[in-house]
C-alpha cells in the first residue's frame, strides 16, 4: 500500500513532508479561473505552475490566478528542492465552474469547497494511477486530536453516466470507495504547533502569514479585513462572486461590509483556520 504525504504549502504539512517522506508528494492548488484576481501574481511563477499542472491536469484550464496567498506557489518550489523528491500539483475545477454547478457561495451551511477544490483532484489522481487505497497522512497535530476523530475516508464518485429516455436527460450513477486510510504521525508523535513553529523559525521558507483559501469563511472577519490589505485582487474577486449570486460566505457580513470595517490592531493576525473536510490545516 503506497503512502501519500497531502500537502497544502503550510507549515503543519511542509513539517510531514520534510520529517515522513512518502512515495507519493501532493499538492492540489484552489484556483480562480479569472486572471484579475491574478493581477499582481508574477508572470514567470504562473508558468512554474502551468508547467507543473499539465503533466496531470492538462484537461483543466490553464492557471491564471489561486484563491491562496500567491505565496504559497514559491513556496511548493522552495519545500520540493528543501525534500529532493518531486511534489505532484493538481487542480479541480475553478471557483467559478464551483460556484455555477452548486449554486451556492460556499459558507458554513454549504461547505463544499475542500471537497471540490481539494479533495476531488487528489482523489482523481490517485483513483487513475495508484492503487486504491493509499495510507495518506493528514496534518492533524496533537493539539488538535478532535479532528482526526471526524476523518471520512469513503470518497463517493461518478462511475458511469447512463441516458434517461422518461426526462430526456443524462444522469450519473455513484459508488463508494475506500480510497484513504488516514494517518496522523503528528499525533502519534506529539507535535503540537509550537514544536513546527520552532521548526520553522530559521528555515528559509517564506510561508504566507494567512494559510488556506484568503476569502475562506471559518476565517474571522479580521482577518478576512486584513486579507483585503495584502491580497486585494483575490479578496475583491470573492467579493464581486457575493454580489453576483446575491449570498456571502460569512454569516453576518458580506465582504463588502467586512472591507468597510477598520483594521483590528489587537487582533493575532495569521492564525489561519482548519477547514473541517479533512485537509486544510496551517
Amino acid at each position: 500500500m503506497k503512502t501519500v504525504n497531502s500537502l497544502s504549502g503550510g507549515k503543519t504539512s511542509s513539517y510531514i513532508a520534510i520529517h515522513y517522506p512518502a512515495d507519493i508528494e501532493v499538492f492540489a492548488l484552489c484556483c480562480i479561473d479569472c486572471h484579475n484576481a491574478g493581477r499582481d501574481l508574477d508572470r514567470k511563477l504562473i508558468q512554474m505552475a502551468n508547467d507543473k499542472l499539465q503533466k496531470y491536469c492538462n484537461h483543466m484550464p490553464e492557471f491564471v490566478a489561486t484563491s491562496e496567498d500567491p505565496k504559497i506557489l514559491k513556496v511548493m518550489f522552495d519545500l520540493e528542492q528543501k525534500i529532493g523528491r518531486e511534489i505532484i500539483w493538481v487542480r479541480g475545477m475553478g471557483w467559478e465552474q464551483m460556484i455555477k454547478t452548486f449554486h451556492c457561495i460556499p459558507n458554513r451551511t454549504k461547505r463544499i469547497c475542500t471537497s471540490v477544490l481539494k479533495m476531488q483532484p487528489i482523489f482523481e489522481f490517485l483513483f487513475k494511477y495508484h492503487e486504491l487505497p493509499v495510507k495518506m497522512r493528514i496534518g492533524y497535530r496533537y493539539d488538535e486530536l478532535e479532528r482526526a476523530e471526524r476523518l471520512n475516508n469513503i470518497f463517493k464518485y461518478a462511475y458511469k453516466c447512463e441516458w434517461r429516455e422518461k426526462s430526456v436527460r443524462w444522469v450519473n450513477r455513484w459508488k463508494e470507495i475506500e480510497w484513504r486510510i488516514g494517518e496522523f504521525p503528528l499525533i502519534d508523535n506529539k507535535i503540537t504547533h509550537y514544536q513546527i513553529k520552532q521548526y520553522w523559525e530559521d528555515k528559509d521558507i517564506d510561508f504566507p502569514l494567512d494559510s488556506n483559501c484568503l476569502n475562506c469563511f471559518w476565517k474571522p472577519e479580521a482577518q478576512l479585513r486584513k486579507n483585503f490589505e495584502t491580497s486585494n485582487p483575490v479578496m475583491w474577486w470573492a467579493t464581486i462572486m457575493e454580489d453576483m449570486n446575491g449570498h456571502t460566505f460569512k454569516d453576518k457580513y458580506s465582504l463588502r461590509q467586512i472591507e468597510q470595517l477598520p483594521i483590528q490592531t489587537d487582533f493575532c493576525f495569521g492564525t489561519s483556520s482548519g477547514c473541517q473536510a479533512g485537509f486544510c490545516t496551517d
